[in-house]
């Protein structure tokens, strides 16, 4: 039997897909990120009519059609042509960006806790992921602690925000001293901001267009629940994305025309698009409510309200993540993702999504609670 190429030595399915692996037709999913949104009319007939549309190839880039109406939506000037790339999903994207910038001996600064696939691709970049510290209190993001991780050989600089799996949103001041730091040391800041249509209290401050060193991520996968459809894009300026543009072209050659045909609709049709950002905030915003309530009522741990996405990071009694979440699944039929997932630091927590209706959150956590009881005894 061949041996595997040694970048995969190591490297498994992600926790994620370990504990949605488990799942039955009675389990209730509180873990896997799936937003349950539900087209109306209007969506629906713009998926029918992007149906009917050319399923040719595009330019690697994505139609041009499509770039200048998705940068006419963006909130800074950027060129559609040179500084816009559409992709299959952000994680394509994210890939994309690291093949096309990260090699051995590069170092990438990388949240913890964080999204689990950012080590992963700066691994199978041949790069070395650096954890950076997050402030449990708030999940606010350490910049003493960062700026101590930055060596000679940071390549770059991860941040998410609004955070999966905290839900956290990085303030202003924090984006710029980050700004600061990626200029005076020229590294590189990705900014994963696929979450940012999905906030409650207050839009969270972004990168995009705030230095010449930024990479810009974005999507409709969770703003518009079109994960399967794979649509995001990456956006940076023209020296940086002439090489991103290549490394998406051997991946992906280009993203679906149909996904693209679809999103060029949904950002033409501003109106629409406005009311349903409004609906589906105020769902979550419903959905965050009732899931805050059980935790604190069921599991009796109260919880800071996320600004943004659809998670919340709970802590549980002292016990590996992994485990408990493996004998939720099997046990109490319920998923939820151990926070040792998406790092050292989020062991001790359980990822709970509230992206599904009222109902099952509440057996959800009825279910956790009934299981910790027992582990009592």
């Amino acid at each position: 039997m061949p041996k595997i190429a040694k970048r995969y030595e190591g490297i498994e399915l992600s926790l994620i897909r370990q504990i949605n692996a488990l799942a039955t037709p009675l389990t209730i999913d509180l873990g896997l990120g799936e937003p349950n949104l539900v087209p109306d009319e209007e969506f629906l007939e713009m998926a029918r009519s992007a149906s009917t549309t050319s399923w040719r190839y595009s330019a690697n880039a994505g139609s041009l059609e499509v770039r200048t109406v998705l940068a006419a939506s963006l909130p800074t000037e950027v060129d559609p042509k040179t500084e816009v790339c559409i992709t299959a999903g952000t994680e394509e994207g994210l890939y994309s960006v690291m093949q096309a910038f990260i090699e051995a001996g590069d170092e990438v600064l990388v949240p913890d806790p964080g999204f689990l696939a950012y080590p992963t691709l700066v691994r199978l970049a041949d790069g070395t992921p650096i954890a950076y510290p997050i402030d449990p209190d708030g999940w606010r993001i350490l910049l003493p602690e960062l700026e101590r991780s930055i060596t000679s050989r940071t390549k770059a600089i991860i941040l998410n925000t609004p955070s999966n799996p905290t839900g956290a949103l990085v303030d202003r001041p924090t984006l710029e001293r980050l700004v600061e730091i990626a200029e005076e040391r020229d590294i590189l800041l990705i900014s994963d901001e696929v979450y940012r249509e999905l906030y409650y209290e207050a839009e969270p401050p972004t990168l995009l267009g705030s230095s010449k060193n930024v990479i810009f991520l974005g999507g409709l996968s969770k703003s518009h629940g079109m994960t399967g459809l794979r649509l995001g894009w990456v956006v940076a300026a023209e020296p940086l994305m002439s090489t991103i543009v290549r490394a998406h072209q051997y991946v992906a050659t280009c993203a679906s025309v149909f996904s693209q045909d679809l999103a060029r609709r949904i950002f033409e049709n501003r109106e629409w698009n406005a009311r349903w950002l409004v609906r589906a905030r105020a769902q979550f915003a419903a959905q965050r409510s009732v899931m805050l309530a059980h935790v604190e009522s069921l599991l009796e741990v109260e919880v800071p309200a996320p600004g943004g996405a659809f998670y919340l990071f709970v802590p549980v009694p002292a016990c590996r993540s992994v485990d408990l979440a493996r004998a939720l699944a099997k046990e109490a039929l319920v998923l939820a993702i151990p926070g040792s997932a998406f790092g050292a630091a989020g062991e001790g927590f359980l990822r709970l999504s509230y992206a599904t209706d009222p109902e099952r959150i509440r057996h959800g956590v009825e279910r956790i609670a009934s299981h910790l009881r027992q582990g009592e005894k």
